[in-house]
Parts: C-alpha cells; structure tokens; sequence
C-alpha cells in the first residue's frame, strides 16, 4: 500500500517538474520577445552608417572581437564614433534590450567609455559627465564594462582592468557643427542689429 502511495506521489511530482519547466520555458520566451518588441520600437528614426545598428535615439556599433579598452577607444575613433557613454537610464535601457534580444550579442561583455581616473568614475568622451551608476567590484580597475550576470541574466557595470581584452560598443559621435553655425550665424545677425 505504501509503494503505491509512493508510485502516485512521484508520479505527481514529475508531472509538477515538467510543468515547471514548461511555464519556464514560456515565461523566457515571453522576456525574449519583450526585449525584441523594446529593442524594435523606434523603426522610423533615420539610418545608421554602414556597421552602426539603431537603438533608441542613437547608433551603435558592438564589437565581435575582443581588445583592451585603450585598443577599443581608438577603433570607435576611427570609425566616427566612441566608447558607448550612457547620458540616461532610457539610453543604457535601450541597449540592454538590444543587447537581450541578439542572441549573437546576449551574454557577452562589452567596454564602456567609464573611466575611473581616482576618487569617481567619469565618462572619457564627456569629461564633463559623472557617470552616477551604482557599481559593484570596482576596487582598484580604472575601466568601466557592462558585463553578462549568467546567474541572473542581467547586465550591470563593473570595474575592470583596462588591459584586460573584451568587446566594445562604439557609439556614434553626434556632428555638432550645424548646431556651432546656427549659433554663430545667430550671433552676427544680433551684432548687426545692435
């Protein structure tokens, strides 16, 4: 009698693991698909150059190779943009969500334009900029990456050492020419009417 008590309950037991791992299942391919939906929300905005991908408001270019942080500046350089330097929550949001929905991309860590010259860390292309990111295991690395968390599935920021050899997020530099001849432009036609 005991047997048989015992046969149903792992009978049960298995269906209860199996139906676990089902609701697993749906529920991951659920979030796959809401990073997809996030990532694919701003269709309309102008093109990207050849090898800059949209998200959001901006352009992006993701390494798929790995290079040291110094190495990873100059190549954004050289292609018109540099490290990724996240001006909002929004910004960091909608790369993360792209970064979630490639399954090419997902996983991988990425070079930031971070750096930490000493007592805070700062943006390297906006040196104006604090980079105000809740950081964990920073100790004494002067780099900054958004690094994959298998466990939790998350990206995060984390101090690294700079020679270290990782992929990189170019962002596209924004050309604020226009915007220095509007104001110049602006400025003359003032003068004249003084």
């Amino acid at each position: 009698m005991l047997i048989a008590i015992m046969n149903v309950v792992f009978g049960a037991i298995e269906k209860l693991v199996y139906r676990v791992d089902y609701l697993e299942k749906r529920v991951r391919r659920a979030e796959e698909l809401l990073y997809y939906v996030i990532a694919g929300n701003n269709k309309m905005k102008e093109p990207c150059p050849a090898n800059y991908t949209r998200m959001g408001q901006n352009c992006y270019h993701f390494s798929n190779r790995d290079f040291n942080w110094k190495s990873s500046a100059s190549l954004c350089r050289g292609m018109g943009g540099h490290l990724v330097e996240f001006d909002s929550i929004e910004e960091s949001q909608d790369v993360i969500a792209g970064l979630m929905s490639d399954s090419n991309l997902k996983g991988k860590n990425f070079w930031t334009g971070g750096l930490n010259p000493g007592l805070l860390w700062i943006w390297a292309f906006l040196c104006h900029a604090q980079v105000t990111l809740t950081l964990k295991n920073v100790l004494n690395f002067r780099c900054l990456k958004l690094t994959y968390n298998a466990s939790s599935k998350i990206y995060s920021y984390r101090g690294e050492d700079c020679g270290l050899r990782q992929r990189y997020i170019c962002e596209l530099t924004v050309d604020d020419e226009s915007a220095n001849k509007i104001e110049r432009t602006a400025r003359l036609l003032i003068d004249k009417d003084n």
